[in-house]
């Protein structure tokens, strides 16, 4: 451990041998390396290599971000401001690099250092400057030593890693984590250090190495054995031959990837929110992966924000993902450059992640043309969307491997969409429902079906809506515009229920019994999560705040890093309730909610099914999930009338009951609060109806038009 070490303040290469004497036993007392410097040979691995051993071989992990060292050639790519120009030019720099190890390095130490980047064990990063005027190199020297227990230590000094660097006359300020006077001089480091290797440094950008570089540095090998010994589960995942699955799949997944073989490697996953259906998706691949030998696979999700979680499970799996968005910038150039080097077989898998706008746009199938389909796999994250007339050219044909993700990949009310993903990826091929999820991978719920009925004013409106509505539906069946006149009042009629007046007094009440309970028993009301209709979340906001809580919105005006910064305080307490929108319908995880206030009446099952997988991800110390559903009835005074809009209302908010009551712990209890007035309405046979089948017997025009 780092602190069993006799470290000195400052080191001076007057009296000490600076890697001998100090990174090589810090290296040998880590598990973790990062390190910042302005120049790096590989020659200063021969001298450090005893302690890069010892790194590795308890499962430790080198990362260093340093200057490229362009010439003045190169320089002037990078002021034409060209991604791609600079990306060559960075290519060429370091394909030159390569060459000069086959003559520079002792075959031992080449050996090394191209098996621990095979491994993954050794990451380069390159640090350029973000100005296209400034012609200085990166130069900073800092590096953070990290141990088992957590324990860090930060070099900072004017030693570069280098054979040269070790004859100069140099020193090192060491800080210590443990020493309290220390401590504030390590952590920044450690911040700004992870900050320029994330590529957040507003100085430098940071670009990994080429895939065709590092394939070309893997070859250097020169043996078929590692010189150094890696932990069984370091192998497990780093083996050059490819990506591979960083985690045990539960014997579910197992079978989901079985069944997508079976069915010819086309198909949909059919998984309940919080299944991992990424994961599952992903071990498909790189099983995929091992089985050809290499793949390109491509990846389309509905929104930025899901964009940038699919980089990161990518790159667990040992994926080099190009991101393409409107925020990133040339991606079609990049893209270009991967399968390029992809079909000329100097790298043996592409990644591309898109968004489903940009997939279906034409720079992206000029882009990915040159694929070919025996070797190309493509990804369709919520493929529900995919159906739509916008995106199905997202579908590219360049991908004859397949696999839609999807907790409800039927379409709404699209029977058209629904036949073009199934068409596309395959029927589905493997099923695993929320019942059979709970308790196992997700958390059991209680729901409480809370009644309000809307105003006189609603209520009127509503049935107004309703008879023009009905005038037009024949007419609408044959006629564009009758068509498009009727959505309009559908949508119009939608919005009264979903922002009917009652609800947040409502839900303020509730709210205020919880409080009251929560400090009775002496603990903090928190983790709660108000879904409402847009246009309401202000007013929602203003009046938990008025109870005395932390709230916060979350909108899709958030942007993405304030949004991780959200969950982080909600997750921590600091925010205590978070009132949301559409955002959180699909992708975002809020595993700590234990309390749901759902308002917006969806009718939508794609919708509401994805805001309660949403609430029901596991959590530490969290046994079970609270559900409030406000669902609006009927005016009391005209039960009895049995008015064709007071059905209208019943039918639409039924659906979505019948759906929560059937997976609850309380079941029958949540039932019970509406059977009276089903009763009246002689609507019982809803209840005794599983959830799928209700939502077919009914008419679009039953519904309504969710926004």
């Amino acid at each position: 451990m780092l602190r069993n070490l006799s470290l000195l303040p400052v080191y001076d290469s007057a009296e000490y041998d600076l890697v001998r004497d100090l990174q090589v036993p810090l290296l040998q007392h880590s598990s973790d390396y990062l390190r910042g410097v302005g120049f790096f040979t590989s020659g200063w691995l021969h001298i450090a290599s005893q302690g890069m051993a010892d790194l590795v071989n308890h499962g430790g992990k080198a990362r260093v971000v340093l200057s490229p060292i362009l010439e003045e050639g190169d320089w002037k790519a990078l002021q034409l401001g060209e991604e791609a120009r600079f990306d060559e030019a960075l290519k060429s720099v370091l394909a030159i690099r390569v060459k000069d190890l086959r003559s520079s390095l002792e075959v031992d130490t080449l050996n090394a250092l191209a098996w621990m980047i095979a491994d993954g064990v050794f990451d380069m990063r390159f640090a350029v400057p973000r100005a296209m005027n400034y012609p200085g190199n990166y130069h900073d020297k800092v590096g953070i030593y990290t141990d088992e227990n957590g324990d860090s230590v930060a070099l900072h000094g004017s030693l570069n890693d280098s054979i040269q660097g070790s004859l100069n006359g140099e020193a090192f300020s060491v800080f210590k984590s443990w020493e309290e006077g220390q401590s504030p001089y390590l952590k920044k480091h450690v911040s700004r250090l992870e900050l320029l290797w994330n590529n957040r440094n507003p100085q430098f950008r940071v670009r990994e190495i080429p895939d065709a570089i590092r394939e070309q540095i893997i070859q250097l090998r020169s043996t078929s054995q590692r010189p150094y010994s890696l932990p069984r589960s370091n192998i497990a995942v780093t083996q050059p031959s490819g990506p591979c699955c960083p985690v045990t799949l539960h014997p579910f997944q197992d079978t989901a990837i079985a069944r997508w073989k079976e069915a010819g490697c086309r198909g949909v996953f059919e998984m309940a929110t919080g299944t991992g259906k990424t994961v599952t998706s992903l071990a498909a691949a790189t099983d995929k992966h091992y089985e050809l030998g290499r793949l390109a696979m491509i990846v389309l999700v509905p929104y930025l924000h899901l964009l940038e979680q699919w980089d990161r499970n990518c790159r667990d799996f040992g994926f080099s993902p190009v991101l393409c968005s409107s925020k990133h910038g040339k991606w079609q150039i990049e893209v270009k450059s991967h399968i390029q080097d992809f079909n000329l077989g100097t790298t043996q898998n592409v990644c591309i992640l898109a968004v489903h706008m940009t997939a279906a746009s034409p720079r992206f199938h000029q882009a990915i043309a040159r694929l070919k389909p025996d070797h190309t796999m493509l990804i369709g994250d919520e493929a529900h969307g995919l159906g739509s007339p916008q995106l199905r050219s997202a579908l590219s044909e360049c991908a004859g491997i397949r696999l839609g993700l999807s907790a409800t990949p039927r379409r709404w009310f699209d029977d058209e969409g629904t036949a073009v993903i199934f068409s596309y990826f395959g029927q589905t091929c493997f099923e695993y429902t929320l019942e059979q999820a709970i308790g196992k991978y997700l958390t059991p719920y209680r729901y409480f079906p809370q009644l309000v009925s809307l105003t006189d004013d609603e209520a009127d409106n509503y049935e107004a809506l309703t008879s023009q509505i009905t005038s037009l539906m024949h007419k609408a069946e044959k006629d564009i515009d009758a068509h498009e006149q009727a959505k309009m009042l559908l949508l119009k009629r939608a919005r009264i229920i979903s922002g009917a007046e009652e609800k947040l007094p409502a839900m303020l009440a509730v709210l205020t019994s919880l409080i009251e309970q929560d400090r009775q028993n002496g603990r903090e009301t928190r983790d709660i999560l108000i879904y409402c209709a847009p246009g309401r979340h202000r007013d929602v906001l203003k009046a938990v705040a008025k109870l005395g809580l932390r709230c916060h919105e979350f909108v899709h005006d958030v942007s993405l890093p304030d949004r991780e910064k959200l969950l982080e305080q909600f997750a921590d307490g600091d925010i205590q309730v978070l009132v949301a929108i559409k955002c959180l319908d699909e992708g975002i995880d809020v595993p700590s909610t234990r309390i749901a206030f759902v308002l917006a009446s969806s009718t939508n099952p794609r919708e509401f099914v994805q805001r309660r997988g949403r609430i029901l991800r596991l959590a530490k110390g969290k046994s079970e999930a609270i559900i409030y559903d406000y669902i609006v009835v009927p005016p009391h005074e005209r039960l009895s009338l049995k008015r064709e809009a007071d059905v209208s209302i019943l039918k639409r908010e039924m659906p979505r009951f019948v759906e929560f009551a059937s997976s609850a712990l309380n079941e029958f209890q949540a039932r019970s609060a509406v059977r009276d007035i089903l009763d009246r309405y002689e609507m019982l046979n809803l209840l005794d109806e599983k959830p799928w089948d209700v939502y077919h017997n009914l008419k679009q025009w039953d519904w309504g038009n969710d926004e």
